[in-house]
């Protein structure tokens, strides 16, 4: 305020005071524009422009002899920035279209600083850049009732249109396993952990997964079954297989990733990948942290997985003991989901007793006739 004074020592103190006064009352008030009376001289109006740039409000002089006066304006911006939320506009949304909302930023979450600068009209040079979309083939689709039922429609209707596709479902039903049917459903439905155990050619690899779907789907509930592969030839080669045997292309229903290649997403309710895939899914938001961290990431990233179907289980190798021990220390916390393991009968007791003594369903095979060939026969049937 002195040096207020010796900038401008014919302006009262009194006169100081009522402008300042005057000022706080109209930043206090909704009104955007003030004028002072035209009766100020040219030092009262000198006080109203510094006490206007210290209050954070603009000034402007206009007139011309004794009709000049002082004109003091609000600024908008940071008047926004006072008030808050209170100049936003609420928009409200229906259930439907908050779920549509939350897969969107699901499937593209915004980037670090992507809100705000828009709102004040700045665009920051990253703002402009394509986001990359994330990898959902893990997320669990979003289906109602109505979507699921006419899937299962679609799918009684081409097995009644194509003769070749009935002649597939046919051949199915006669496979060892297909008997098991309301066993394994049942079992897997009332125990979170159960083994399979059946020898090759029983059909376990490419019916139960079929099992589980047509089981959800005949409830009318939507499900994210992951079926693991120690090779990646074995994911793409029994994902096709179930595609061809539902009528249907690669990348529909069923899925699969393996490394640098997917096909499939969100939509796919049966995923094929081989254990390093899965074991990556269930540590890759903790890989770099410890044990705990880990152990949280892996809960994180299964929570949209209804199945985890791990085929051949007899072939150990370290991924699959790996991803094996943290499914059983997240299964406890995850109610829903269930885990089933196929093998052949080597070590079925064994990884029984690996997870609390979980049943054991086994499924006979079939035995094909063999004959044996020596290379005399061979030349003489097939002469060169």
């Amino acid at each position: 305020m002195k040096a207020a004074q010796q900038q401008n020592p014919i302006v009262a103190e009194a006169t100081r005071i009522r402008i300042s006064d005057i000022l706080e009352s109209f930043r206090a008030a909704p009104d955007k524009v003030y004028t002072f009376e035209a009766n100020l001289s040219s030092f009262d109006r000198a006080v109203v422009h510094e006490v206007c740039k210290k209050m954070g409000m603009t000034s402007k002089s206009s007139g011309r002899g004794s009709q000049r006066c002082v004109s003091v304006y609000k600024n908008t911006k940071k008047l926004d920035d006072v008030k808050g939320k209170e100049n936003l506009t609420h928009l409200t949304f229906s259930g439907e279209s908050k779920m549509a909302l939350g897969e969107l930023f699901s499937n593209y979450p915004p980037a670090e600083g992507g809100f705000g600068t828009e709102l004040d009209g700045k665009h920051s040079g990253t703002a402009g850049k394509t986001r990359e979309k994330k990898d959902d083939i893990f997320s669990k689709p979003f289906r109602k009732k109505e979507e699921i039922a006419k899937k299962v429609e679609s799918f009684a209707s081409r097995i009644e249109k194509d003769v070749k596709l009935k002649q597939i479902v046919e051949g199915r039903s006669k496979l060892p396993i297909a008997s098991f049917m309301d066993v394994i459903t049942s079992t897997i439905e009332s125990h979170q952990v159960v083994l399979i155990s059946g020898e090759t050619g029983c059909g376990k690899t490419t019916q139960v997964p079929q099992f589980l779907l047509d089981h959800n789907w005949g409830k009318g509930e939507a499900c994210k079954i992951v079926c693991t592969q120690p090779r990646r030839i074995s994911a793409i080669s029994v994902a096709e297989r179930i595609s061809y045997e539902r009528g249907e292309s690669v990348g529909d229903s069923v899925g699969y990733k393996i490394r640098l290649e997917s096909k499939g997403g969100k939509h796919s309710s049966i995923v094929f990948c081989t254990n390093g895939v899965l074991l990556r899914m269930l540590v890759s938001k903790g890989i770099s942290g410890s044990q705990n961290e880990a152990k949280a990431a892996a809960k994180e990233n299964i929570s949209d997985l209804t199945h985890i179907i791990v085929d051949e289980i007899h072939e150990r190798d370290r991924f699959s003991d790996f991803m094996l021990a943290i499914i059983r220390d997240i299964l406890p916390s995850h109610s829903h989901l269930r885990l089933i393991l196929m093998s052949a009968t080597l070590d079925a007791e064994r990884f029984s007793q690996y997870f609390g003594g979980c049943p054991i369903i086994r499924v006979p095979g079939f035995t094909y006739p063999v004959k044996n060939r020596f290379q005399v026969s061979v030349k003489i049937v097939n002469p060169c």
